[in-house]
């Protein structure tokens, strides 16, 4: 896991990322506000879901 820590109102921008085919994929652009809120913005070929939606609905399929 990468961590950084940047200031509010600056940015980190991803690139040189890749899908599992090996297409490259666009830009991510993560923008950090104040309140602890960030922004996302990237290609809509990406689906951005955060990790508790995504362990909540593994559990319910673990359920089946």
């Amino acid at each position: 896991m990468l961590i950084l820590t940047r200031s509010v109102n600056s940015a980190i921008i991803l690139s040189n990322i890749y899908d599992e085919h090996g297409n490259s994929l666009g830009e991510i652009e993560i923008n950090i506000f104040k309140d602890n809120r960030i922004g996302v913005k990237a290609d809509k070929s990406i689906d951005i879901v955060r990790a508790e939606a995504l362990d909540a609905e593994r559990k319910l399929q673990d359920c089946k």
